[in-house]
């Protein structure tokens, strides 16, 4: 059987899910990207490249938190940003 999905991002996202799960909170995708949780929540209210912009994009609110998918991090990282 042949998997449709045609990403490059794939295996990045399956290993950013094997370690963090389908949704990263915000301190999670601070550790994944080596940056502080302040650091990266004040680079997210205010994006300045196109890949910060793509990271708040993605965000999804779940009651008062946001959380980010696997797969689209996965997909920003390899990408670039690029949509």
């Amino acid at each position: 059987m042949v998997e449709t999905t045609s990403s490059c991002a794939t295996p990045l996202a399956q290993q950013i899910t094997e370690r963090y799960g389908l949704l990263l909170s915000q301190a999670q995708l601070a550790e994944l990207l080596g940056r502080s949780a302040d650091g990266l929540r004040y680079s997210l209210k205010c994006p300045s490249d196109s890949s910060t912009r793509a990271l708040k994009a993605c965000g999804r609110k779940v009651g008062r938190r946001v959380y980010y998918p696997a797969a689209e991090v996965a997909r920003i990282i390899i990408g670039g940003g690029e949509s």
